[in-house]
């Protein structure tokens, strides 16, 4: 039977997102679930693949958008909802979803499409690049003494409720996100779903979900952390551990006193940071730094360029320099080119389309893991994936795409 797409109607929305539950594992979800997905839903950004009158494959995109080295912000499609039932894989199904949703964000003026993947093989063949990633780091309590020049935070500490931070958590977001590339925006519905309501489903067997605020000296809050607790007592011997799912701050003062406000916790053995951020100053902060266990570093954040100018001209640039880059795009053609890069000492910088030579070639992907200062082109060179055609321009590049602050995004959507 042929295949057919659109968008699914308002009342189609559980027959829309089962292909995609039941590949997560829920094969018939909960009113929770459902409840949530409903709040989140954009519609009208959704396309799914139908057989017959059986919905068989989806994707969704939320309107977004992305912090960039320096604190610039641009328009983002926010790629959500994929999944192709295990009965119709290997059709083409996925790829011409992918097109279609493209498409459509190209359409509306958003220059990249963004995602966090649930499996990192996907992506790669579309134009997505792995652009940020995170660190699991666990610190015995008992070993956790800092270093006699790490000065405390000003202001002052508070355990708040789930209805205080949700009066002040997404507006503190929105001042401090600027400071990190790979931050995105948060609805209200992305506030609600993954954080305020603390679904049971969404806490992977840790406790209910504690808000921990920073205040500087004014109020205004410019820290927090949210953490859970995972229960163990071996032996009447407290042995749990204190799960942080976020840890943002407005500077690395503010970050280290959360962590000392964490590790202050009575009646835990270790804090666990799930998914922290690379450049994280905690081991340089500790008296005993081989107490830090860091493992697991993940892929988090992928970005799309679609539109290079736009995607990457608000930029702050690491360097001052010229280079010329080649953007194949095998899959989206349209989206690539060729385009003079200029940035001056102020870290300002133009990015335009050009016939002149060009000094590298990238991959959409290639350019997507750059665009965030996550990986040095010449590493990616290194390997094959990026192509020299002038003597010193990686060089160039590697000074001119790098970042002061490490890209991290702990946003999943």
């Amino acid at each position: 039977m042929t295949i057919t797409y659109r968008v699914p109607e308002d009342a189609e929305l559980e027959a829309f997102m089962l292909p995609v539950w039941r590949g997560f594992g829920e094969p018939e979800p909960d009113k929770d679930s459902i409840a949530d997905e409903r709040m989140l839903w954009e519609r009208e950004r959704s396309i799914g693949a139908l057989d017959g009158d059986e919905w068989v494959g989806g994707t969704g995109t939320f309107t977004m958008d992305l912090t960039l080295p320096g604190g610039a912000t641009v328009p983002a499609g926010g790629v959500t909802m994929v999944g192709v039932a295990a009965t119709h894989r290997r059709r083409g199904i996925l790829t011409e979803l992918m097109v279609r949703q493209l498409d459509d964000i190209a359409a509306r003026g958003e220059p990249v499409a963004i995602l966090t993947a649930s499996e990192s093989v996907i992506y790669g063949r579309f134009g997505y690049g792995l652009a940020t990633r995170g660190i699991r780091r666990r610190l015995d309590v008992a070993r956790s003494r800092f270093r006699p020049e790490v000065a405390a935070a000003g202001g002052r500490f508070r355990q708040v409720t789930i209805d205080t931070a949700r009066a002040l958590l997404p507006d503190a977001y929105e001042r401090i996100r600027s400071g990190r590339p790979g931050s995105v925006a948060r609805s209200h519905a992305w506030w609600e779903t993954h954080v305020f309501l603390d679904r049971p489903a969404r806490r992977d067997g840790g406790g209910g979900l504690a808000v921990l605020f920073h205040e500087d000296p004014s109020g205004e809050v410019d820290g927090w952390a949210l953490h859970r607790e995972n229960n163990s007592w071996l032996d009447r011997i407290p042995s749990s551990s204190l799960r942080v799912e976020e840890l943002t701050a407005v500077d690395d003062a503010v970050h280290l006193g959360l962590w000392r406000a964490l590790l202050d916790h009575d009646l835990y053995a270790e804090v666990d940071y799930f998914q922290g951020p690379l450049d994280d100053p905690v081991q340089w902060a500790l008296a005993d730094p081989r107490r830090l266990r860091s493992s697991t570093i993940t892929d988090w954040l992928w970005v799309r360029v679609l539109d290079v100018p736009a995607a990457l001209g608000p930029r702050h640039w690491g360097s001052p320099g010229t280079v010329v880059i080649e953007v194949v795009d095998r899959f989206r053609p349209a989206s690539g080119g060729r385009f003079r890069i200029e940035a001056d000492g102020t870290g300002a910088g133009s990015v335009t389309a050009t016939d002149a030579p060009a000094d590298l070639t990238f991959g959409a992907e290639e350019l997507g893991a750059c665009s965030l200062g996550g990986v040095r082109p010449s590493v990616l060179a290194r390997v094959g994936r990026v192509q020299t055609d002038t003597p010193g321009a990686l060089r160039t590049a590697d000074a001119m795409f790098r970042s002061e602050v490490a890209p991290y995004c702990v946003t999943m959507f």
